[in-house]
């Protein structure tokens, strides 16, 4: 029987990801590679297409796209991200470290023509499979860089004049594996350094574990301010870091905001829900520490479970 927890019912950790299944259940094998990476598995049944990384059963998946509706979110995590909007209603820039499928850019592309986003990737194997199986396409305001996500940013900021992003997606990891040098607070300033003073940093995280609030006293500790949203149906939490000019909404304006935004941009989803998975009431372990790229035990605080 599943525990309680915050008053939803818990499911076992996953990571951007719906709970591992038997591959079966996915379909039948469409494409498997080898990268530098990862072992990269693409299946698909009828018009739903499911990315995987790794060849351990536990493994969860990344990306799961219905081709026949490329609005609907296959999966939780993809949904949460847009609590984003909720600081910032109408980005004009737009940072996604972290493709997979490519479902959290293509559908920023969607619903804001007019904004520039930049994806980073630091497979060189995942964009062809993205464009090949999951619908992905990149254009004139839609660029893929292949680099890793902490050397893109540096390469940003050595330039005269830096890029400042309305919205900064941090989703740049897997279910088996969590690169500790995108979670540390020299990682984050440099992050703040390429955000917008009236922009906001979201990252796609895990919450039933020590980790989270490691990650969440390190965000707390670069921006000042880190507001959760947790899932109510997968793992997955959003924490959400404003610029220094960004006007919060207070209480229900949270709401009225997300409601404001869904009537004008007709979101396939419900905005509204996903607000309602904003918990104010949440407050980190206090012995959680910050990571720092001296000390960044992700492996070990990630096994250990989360003290209420």
């Amino acid at each position: 029987m599943l525990k309680k927890r915050w008053g939803f019912p818990a499911v076992f950790l996953v990571f951007s990801v719906l709970s591992a299944a038997a591959p079966e259940e996915w379909g039948r094998l469409a494409a498997r590679r080898e990268s530098l990476y990862n072992t990269i598995f693409v299946y698909q049944k009828d018009s739903v297409v499911t990315l995987r990384f790794g060849r351990r059963a536990a493994v969860p998946i990344q990306t799961q796209v219905d081709l026949k509706n490329l609005r609907n979110h296959q999966l939780e995590y993809t949904k949460l991200i847009y609590a984003s909007l909720l600081y910032v209603p109408e980005p004009n820039s737009i940072l996604v470290l972290g493709l997979g499928g490519g479902v959290i850019p293509r559908d920023f592309r969607f619903y804001f023509p007019q904004a520039q986003i930049d994806i980073v990737e630091i497979d060189e194997a995942i964009p062809p499979l993205a464009k090949e199986f999951f619908a992905f396409a990149e254009d004139d305001k839609m660029k893929v860089y292949v680099d890793d996500g902490r050397m893109f940013i540096k390469k940003q900021l050595r330039r005269p004049n830096p890029p400042q992003y309305d919205i900064i997606v941090l989703d740049a990891f897997n279910g088996d594996y969590i690169p500790f040098h995108l979670m540390t607070r020299e990682f984050l300033e440099e992050v703040k350094g390429v955000l917008s003073p009236t922009g906001v940093v979201a990252a796609n995280v895990f919450y039933d574990n020590q980790l989270f609030d490691a990650e969440w006293v390190t965000f707390l500790k670069v921006f000042d301010r880190c507001d959760v949203f947790l899932g109510r149906t997968s793992g997955n939490a959003i924490l959400i870091s404003p610029g220094a000019q960004v006007q919060v909404p207070q209480g229900p304006a949270f709401l009225e905001r997300a409601r404001t935004l869904q009537d004008k941009h007709k979101f396939a989803f419900s905005l509204p829900a996903v607000a309602r998975c904003f918990r104010p009431d949440l407050k980190p372990d206090p012995q959680a520490r910050v990571l720092t790229d001296d000390r960044a035990p992700v492996d070990y605080l990630r096994q250990q479970q989360r003290r209420e």
